[in-house]
């Protein structure tokens, strides 16, 4: 099923994004052409403290709607994702974590981009040392418990899919017997 790659370009490239264009040739033997968006990787944080889980409302020029989302970022370049993990939530949220555990590693949209997404479980939450958030970001934090998290699901006020995924992984998380966790 692999496709080989017979040629590749880029079309674009950005500040945070590229865009590679790639023509290739299925195993039947046709050819197609690929458009993909490069990304260097983010990282999702669920921040639990125990009863409440961090959430941030912001503008998204893409949805063209302020959302409800995880709080969440892109990995600088060399990053390692809990270092960026850790930077995101001071910024977004104002707290840091004392305890970190990973969760799974996906893809937001395979089909046609290479962001490829960290969960971390971050627990031991304490008022984090004063950071600026970033100048191009206007957040505004908020802690819900679980059960407004995921009816803010079910009232469609939750609409990406890396907060689906931290939410929906939360919960059942939460739910394994204590020698499964």
């Amino acid at each position: 099923m692999a496709e080989r790659t017979i040629a590749s370009r880029m079309a674009y490239q950005g500040r945070l994004i590229s865009l590679r264009v790639d023509d290739v040739e299925l195993a039947t033997g046709r050819r197609a052409r690929r458009e993909i968006v490069e990304h260097p990787g983010a990282v999702v944080i669920v921040a639990w403290d125990g009863e409440r889980l961090a959430m941030v409302r912001q503008w998204r020029q893409a949805a063209g709607a302020t959302l409800l989302e995880v709080p969440a970022g892109t990995r600088d370049p060399g990053e390692e994702p809990a270092a960026t993990a850790a930077r995101e939530l001071a910024e977004e949220v104002g707290v840091a974590a004392a305890t970190w555990q990973v969760g799974p590693a996906f893809f937001s949209a395979p089909g046609f981009c290479t962001e490829r997404l960290t969960l971390f479980l971050a627990t031991d939450l304490s008022a984090a040392p004063d950071v600026a958030s970033p100048e191009d970001e206007d957040l505004e934090a908020s802690w819900l418990t679980l059960g407004e998290a995921l009816a803010a699901i079910d009232h469609g006020q939750v609409q990406d899919a890396k907060s689906l995924v931290a939410i929906l992984w939360l919960a059942r998380h939460l739910d394994r017997p204590a020698r499964e966790a």
